[in-house]
C-alpha cells in the first residue's frame, strides 16, 4: 500500500471517529460510556496521520528514494466503509434486527431481591428491567403493579417475526440491547396481551408507550423467559434520539 493511501486512510478513519463522537451518532455503534475513549482514539489517529503527512512532505514525497512505483488501486476500496460513515450515516438497528435469541437463559434464573418499583401510580420501567424482574425477582415486585414501558412493535402474526418461543401469534414490544457495541446486539421482548386495549393496525417498528400489568409467571422456559403484559393503554410516540437499551 502506498504511503499516501495509508495516510489518507488513517486521516479518514480518525476523522470519522471524531465526527461521530462530536455529533452523537456514535451511540449507533457503541455504548455511551465509551465516548471519551472513542474521541481520544479518533484525535490520536488524526494526529498520527497529519504527522506522517508532514514527515513525507519534508522528505520530498511519500515515495522519495523508493525507486519503483506501487499499484494502490485495490487499497482504495478500504476507504469505502469510512466514507459511508462520514457521509451516509447508517440507521440504528431496529425491527429488522430482532431475533429469536433471548437475553435470559435457564442459567440466569438465580433469584435475587430487586429494589421496589417507584411509588408513583404508573412508573416507567426499562424493558430490560421488566424482563429481569419477571425472571429473577424474589420479591415479585411486578405483581399487581401497573407500569409503563417503551419500545417498538414487532408483529408476530400474518407472516411477521416469530416470537422467541417460535409462535407467530400477536404483537411483541421490543428494544435492541447493546452490551458493548452494535456487533453484540440482542433484542429484548415482552409479549402483549391486548386486554381492554386495541392493538390492531400497529405496523412493525412503530414506537409505543404501553401501560399495563406483567404476569411474571409467563416468563418460563417454554416462552424463553419472555413475559406477557396485559395492556391497559397504548400511545404511539416518536422514536427516541437513542433507540438502544443498555
Amino acid at each position: 500500500m502506498k504511503r499516501e493511501v495509508q495516510n489518507l486512510l488513517l486521516l479518514l478513519v480518525g476523522g470519522a471517529m471524531v465526527k461521530i463522537s462530536a455529533d452523537g451518532s456514535f451511540v449507533r455503534y457503541v455504548k455511551p460510556s465509551l465516548y471519551p475513549f472513542l474521541l481520544a482514539a479518533g484525535v490520536l489517529i488524526v494526529a498520527l496521520a497529519v504527522a506522517s503527512i508532514v514527515a513525507d512532505i519534508r522528505r520530498g514525497g511519500p515515495d522519495a528514494g523508493d525507486g519503483h512505483g506501487h499499484d494502490a488501486r485495490p487499497y482504495w476500496l478500504l476507504l469505502v466503509p469510512v466514507a459511508v460513515i462520514l457521509f451516509i450515516a447508517p440507521p440504528a438497528l431496529g425491527v429488522s434486527s430482532v431475533g429469536d435469541r433471548s437475553v435470559t437463559s435457564a442459567a440466569d434464573r438465580q433469584q435475587t431481591a430487586f429494589p421496589p418499583l417507584p411509588s408513583e401510580p404508573v412508573p416507567e420501567v426499562p424493558l430490560l428491567d421488566v424482563v429481569q424482574r419477571a425472571v429473577r425477582d424474589s420479591e415479585r415486585s411486578l405483581d399487581g403493579r401497573e407500569i409503563s414501558v417503551t419500545g417498538f412493535a414487532v408483529a408476530t402474526a400474518n407472516g411477521g417475526s416469530p416470537r422467541v418461543d417460535g409462535t407467530t401469534d400477536g404483537l411483541d414490544l421490543a428494544r435492541i440491547l447493546i452490551i458493548c457495541c452494535a456487533a453484540d446486539a440482542r433484542s429484548i421482548r415482552i409479549h402483549l396481551d391486548a386486554g381492554s386495549a386495541t392493538l390492531d393496525d400497529i405496523a412493525d417498528g412503530t414506537w409505543l408507550r404501553i401501560s399495563g400489568t406483567v404476569d411474571a409467571t409467563t416468563a418460563t422456559a417454554d416462552t424463553r423467559f419472555t413475559p406477557t403484559m396485559t395492556v391497559s393503554t397504548v400511545e404511539r410516540i416518536e422514536a427516541p434520539e437513542n433507540t438502544y437499551a443498555y
